[in-house]
């Protein structure tokens, strides 16, 4: 076995992630550890018949250590890495044990825990305090199966009727492109005729966004008829909605890197074995979907709306005054009296979830996170934090991280 200095120089990380938020994240916080840890040739393709057809056509990685994370569903491929002895992370609970099988019984299992997000779903939306029904959508027949989703709504169920809050129920929306309209009836049928104000939580925010066209186009306001809350904060979904969608955040990122530090102790000699790795759900990202504000007053609305979507720049009240059309002192009134908060703190709590975020990232600096969340001032930044949180930024990020 070379000694620990040569295997980070020569030895192969491939990563085989797809190309969804979750799994862009997943990809980099493999980069991350890795780099870390002193491995210098990381390969990131986003499929494992790519890999496939490199390790079989060149067999570039004969007598060169190397391991494989990500999504593997090719049967011999998994085989032949299994006789070679290459650790093997395989991400996705019900595939990964299923290849896992395959592999003779060794490799890493990662996924996201499940149940922890539909317990957290639960906890926030009955925190709200203001639905009169809880339900959870899927999208197509064969996501209502998938062990993930099943995990998620079963959790959601539980955590509603030990809350003695009233579950109406799981519900499946097809999806058909080139037949929308049942989409739409589905929901029509099902979900839009529940009791009212309705909390829906979706198995992901591709569903999300779905039942959010929906009211949309059956003239549902979200969220005062049916407020929306989805899965894994993917922008191309949460930002493309009619209405901001709320989202779970996954803790991916975490997740890879634990992942990342078993295959680095089987590179440095440790015996492939099995281990399974879960992290749960680090936040939810709130959104308009799901958004407690009350927004009877339109400037009022319009200044939360405005505040979501310029909070990372240098926005300020006058600004936002100037945005709605109206006068400060007005606004400024109205915001406070209907929100219970003045508008540079509404600006402050929205920088500083941006702030959080950011922090979850251990290799952006304060400096760059300040830039990032729109503060000019790294000191006003840091006292703000702390004075909000009672901890520093450094605190909160070694707590959230682990170390």
């Amino acid at each position: 076995m070379k000694n620990d200095a040569d295997i980070s120089e020569t030895a192969w990380i491939i990563v085989i992630a797809g190309e969804n938020e979750r799994d862009r994240r997943f990809t980099e916080g493999v980069l991350l550890e890795a780099r870390q840890l002193g491995f210098r040739r990381i390969l990131p393709v986003a499929y494992d018949f790519q890999f496939a057809e490199m390790y079989r056509d060149t067999d570039k990685f004969r007598g060169v250590p190397f391991a494989v994370l990500g999504h593997l569903r090719d049967k011999s491929l998994v085989r032949s890495l299994a006789r070679r002895g290459v650790p093997c992370v395989f991400y996705g609970h019900d595939e990964g044990m299923a290849m896992r099988g395959i592999a003779g019984g060794k490799g890493i299992v990662c996924g996201t825990d499940n149940a922890a997000i539909g317990r957290m779903a639960a906890d926030y939306l009955v925190g709200q305090g203001r639905y009169a029904s809880f339900a959870y959508v899927n999208q197509n027949g064969w996501i209502r199966d998938e062990g993930w989703s099943r995990a998620r709504r079963e959790a959601f169920e539980a955590n509603l009727k030990a809350r003695q809050s009233s579950f109406a129920g799981a519900f499946c929306l097809s999806e058909d492109s080139a037949n929308p309209e049942k989409m739409i009836a589905d929901f029509r049928d099902t979900v839009a005729s529940l009791p009212r104000p309705l909390a829906l939580f979706a198995c992901n925010d591709a569903t999300a966004r779905n039942a959010c066209m929906c009211c949309d186009i059956l003239g549902l306001r979200v969220p005062d008829d049916i407020a929306i809350l989805g899965v894994d904060n993917d922008p191309a979904f949460c930002g493309t909605a009619p209405v901001e969608l709320s989202s779970i955040a996954p803790e991916t990122v975490r997740l890879a890197r634990n992942a990342m530090k078993l295959v680095a102790r089987m590179l440095h000699g440790e015996e492939p074995g099995c281990y399974e790795v879960d992290c749960p759900p680090s936040h939810i990202v709130e959104r308009h979907s799901t958004s407690a504000e009350p927004l009877e007053d339109l400037f009022v609305g319009k200044a939360v709306d405005y505040i979501s979507a310029h909070a990372g720049s240098a926005i300020t009240v006058a600004k936002v005054a100037k945005a709605c059309g109206t006068s400060r002192r007005f606004l400024e009134r109205r915001f406070k009296a209907l929100t219970g908060r003045t508008i540079l703190e509404a600006i402050h709590a929205k920088r500083l979830a941006a702030v959080q975020d950011l922090l979850r990232n251990p290799a952006l600096s304060i400096t760059e996170i300040a830039f990032e969340a729109g503060f000019n001032n790294v000191s006003g930044l840091c006292e703000l934090f702390r004075r909000t949180y009672g901890v520093s930024m450094g605190e909160w990020r070694r707590a959230t991280l682990g170390g």
